[in-house]
């Protein structure tokens, strides 16, 4: 990520180079140092240089290299003094990834991906309820803490151009990987029921609500959710239904904003979603993917085709904003091969990051490479202020990309207000959790995390009036946020070219799914459509059933990050030269970077990647396991020899202890076999408790009551109890960037509707009370 910002990212490699140079899929199926696409996927654009750091010699030449740097980032891989590194240069940032965090009860835990994945509570939402909860093919967890992690260090960068001093940062994968729970990992505090488990869809309120369809070729997502904010589409959709004689007039005419209460509160009976099921399924069964896409497109409806990795690749969307890379390595390809590229159009074009470096390529140069540093601190650290002090935020989203990439600015003392209307409320308010279970719009989980700290001013931004407070606003603004379809940003008079004359040295990002430009710019959806079109759900659930796809709209989860560090190198940018500019960010361009390696595989390869339940091609025994209980179960994972050793031990088979890695791959099934029959007589935490004494890889697959009171998140201080109007407090989650210098605090609750609109247009834009009244006469305020 932040190579593709334009960084100047030196790795430091190990004599004989890092173990990632090691992981299949190679170029050509040919295992060597140089092929792998693990390897190319994260590392293109950098340079490479070895160092042996338990030498004298490799050691000073680490620190020499550090006090020139301006970020360090470790992963634990060997041991470094970062406080000494940082005493060596105070402007340094440093940066520790980890599992579970540096310090706490966990701190010391053996970890992989798949058992991190389960101390974070989306894996036990993601499945089918018959099996056991399933990760995503390509692991995804510590790609969502090195996603927080690049955007803590731009958070530091700006607190530093202050101070001049460095920090240090502790990101947990854990912490990171509990944004894609989508605010579900509140259901305890707020007292709310728990998601259920199901392939297909959703069980709300003992309701299954199906959104995976059978197609022609394939599968579909069909967002046919309950709500205000889906009503509109399900309309059409049977309207649709209706021209192809599936149903008639009484479908046509439902009360669709109700429904979904009337059928939870049986007052409507649960026969009549079902037959609205039939006709969907009626719908998607004749037709192709490209076909509901090209309906979705054409009569605005909530549809994503299940895409593989091959589709994934050749979508048109893609080749007509350049979004992939043409990368000539003769090393991995013959010829040059497409690689992920930037998700966002800029004033400042983006220099592609071309191809991944050979071990070693630049030791010889790195040390002279940096200029020597000649500033000091400017300031005492007991004098350091939060890092977006003063720094004034429009939020002009909604639901949860738009307000998380808004709520990092609030999060480090920026001031953020959310513009929304009881006409167009934002979506997030109509999402469960809800407070108590009672699906009121002051009492959904999701809004509440994702906009605390904010200020509400409540706007129609549609009418002659509103749109007079919208300029000065803007003239208000340092940057500005908005998620309105390219369509609807430009009849709300938001063009940029018009605002800049307004306000000359306003950064605006317009971040939507696919981006302002191209076939699909105009495609209305959520976040669990994008994942399906650039191929989560396909890479998500066993090998012999359909797709089950990650729980929820989970490009949402990945975007903010990009889009958040790219706002924070575009304010860089404009307040270096004096100008502001435009930022048009495609949300699904920047979540395919989550599955770059399947990506290269295919763009490589020619190999179409394949779901494999919780297989590793690299370690086994690795999966989910049942425990004593309901749907209780453990995460287990033998990153080597040793782990298996222990681990065989430990269950009592110790006559397949002196099985090496490639018999045991070759064995999986029996050892899986092993593994369930002995965590079967164990509860969870008795299982994890045993294996973490033996030194083996896991943890208990936990939901929110488990995630609440975890002793690891407790101490990292990672829920927050916060003041609000209505309910004296609410909890929601705090920053997972984990500064430490310059740590975040949330100033209030997420605000109620317009709670600061007459505040705000008296003391940020001076009206006075006689133009406020007008304002409210005139219907331009609520």
């Amino acid at each position: 990520m932040l190579n593709t910002l334009g960084a100047d990212v030196l790795l430091v490699e190990p004599i004989g180079g890092s173990s990632v140079r090691t992981l299949a899929p190679f170029a050509g199926d040919t295992p060597h140092p140089e092929r792998s696409l693990p390897f190319v996927a994260w590392n293109r654009g950098k340079r490479s240089i070895e160092l042996d750091l338990g030498t004298e010699s490799g050691a000073s030449q680490l620190t020499e290299l550090a006090r020139t740097a301006d970020v360090l980032i470790e992963s634990g891989v060997v041991d470094v003094d970062l406080a000494a590194l940082r005493e060596a240069n105070p402007a340094l940032v440093t940066i520790s990834i980890s599992a579970f965090g540096t310090t706490g009860p966990k701190a010391q835990w053996p970890a992989t991906d798949l058992t991190a994945h389960a101390a974070a509570g989306q894996l036990l939402m993601t499945g089918d309820e018959d099996r056991p909860p399933v990760r995503t093919t390509e692991p995804q967890v510590f790609q969502h803490a090195a996603a927080d992690a690049a955007c803590a260090a731009l958070v530091a960068l700006a607190e530093r151009d202050s101070s001049g001093l460095g920090q240090h940062i502790d990101i947990s994968a854990q912490r990171s990987m509990l944004m894609a729970t989508q605010s579900n990992v509140l259901a305890a505090p707020y007292r709310a029921p728990l998601f259920q488990r199901t392939a297909t869809g959703h069980l709300l309120n003992g309701v299954h609500v199906q959104l995976i369809w059978p197609c022609k070729d394939g599968h579909v997502l069909v967002n046919a959710l309950f709500g205000a904010p889906f009503a509109p589409f399900i309309k059409r959709l049977v309207e649709w239904a209706r021209e192809d004689g599936f149903c008639g007039d009484d479908l046509v005419n439902e009360d669709w904003p109700s429904f979904g209460a009337r059928v939870f509160g049986g007052e409507t009976p649960i026969a009549r979603h079902t037959y609205l099921k039939e006709v969907i399924g009626k719908v998607c069964e004749h037709r192709t993917k490209a076909e509901l896409l090209q309906a979705a497109l054409d009569r605005k409806l909530l549809i994503g085709p299940i895409a593989t990795m091959e589709e994934v690749v050749e979508n048109p969307q893609f080749a007509f904003r350049n979004f992939f890379e043409l990368v000539t390595d003769p090393e991995i390809s013959p010829v040059p091969f497409r690689a992920p590229g930037s998700p966002v159009h800029a004033d400042t074009k983006y220099v592609p990051l071309g191809r991944s470096p050979r071990l070693g390529e630049h030791s010889a140069t790195a040390l002279r490479h940096w200029a020597p540093r000649t500033e000091t601190p400017s300031r005492e650290p007991g004098n350091r202020q939060a890092p977006f002090a003063g720094l004034k935020v429009l939020d002009l989203t909604w639901a949860v990309s738009g307000p998380y990439t808004a709520r990092h600015f609030a999060d480090y003392g920026a001031t953020v207000i959310h513009v929304e209307s009881t006409k167009g409320p934002d979506s997030a308010r109509a999402v469960q959790p809800f407070l108590d279970n009672l699906a009121l719009p002051e009492n959904a989980a999701i809004y509440h995390n994702m906009n605390a700290g904010k200020l509400s001013l409540s706007l129609n931004m549609a009418s002659p009036g509103g749109r007079e407070v919208l300029d000065d606003l803007v003239a208000w603004a340092d940057v500005l946020i908005e998620s309105f379809s390219p369509r609807g940003r430009l009849a709300l008079g938001l063009d940029y070219e018009r605002l800049r004359v307004i306000n000359p040295q306003l950064v605006m990002m317009s971040t939507c799914l696919f981006g302002q430009q191209g076939p699909m710019a105009g495609y209305a959806g959520f976040g669990n459509m994008a994942a399906c079109l650039v191929g989560f759900f396909d890479l998500t659930g066993w090998p012999d059933r359909g797709p089950a796809g990650p729980f929820g709209a989970y490009t949402d989860y990945i975007s903010p990050r990009y889009a958040f560090a790219t706002l924070l190198a575009g304010l860089r940018e404009s307040r270096a030269t004096g100008r502001g500019q435009y930022l048009d960010f495609a949300q699904a361009e920047s979540a395919v970077n989550f599955l770059s390696v399947a990506m290269l595989d295919y763009s490589v390869n020619g190999r179409v990647a394949a779901r494999i339940g919780n297989d590793d091609p690299a370690m086994s025994p690795h999966g989910v396991y049942p425990c004593t209980g309901t749907d209780r179960w453990v995460a287990v994972a033998c990153r080597d020899d040793s782990d298996w050793h222990s681990l065989a031990w430990l269950i009592g088979r110790s006559d397949l202890a002196s099985l090496n890695n490639a018999e045991r791959l070759e064995r999986r099934g029996e050892l899986n076999d092993a593994v369930a029959a002995w965590t079967g007589l164990r509860s969870p935490s008795e299982a994890e408790a045993e294996l973490i004494a033996h030194r083996v890889p896991a943890h208990a697959v936990i939901h929110s009551p488990d995630i609440y009171s975890d002793p690891q998140l407790a101490h990292l201080g990672h829920f927050a109890e916060i003041p609000h109007p209505h309910h004296g407090s609410v909890t929601v989650e705090a920053s997972r960037f984990g500064l430490t210098g310059t740590p975040s605090t949330i100033s209030n609750g997420a605000p109620s509707f317009g709670l600061h609109t007459v505040d705000l247009l008296t003391e940020t834009l001076g009206y006075d009370l006689d133009r406020i009244g007008e304002l409210f006469s005139s219907g331009a305020l609520d």
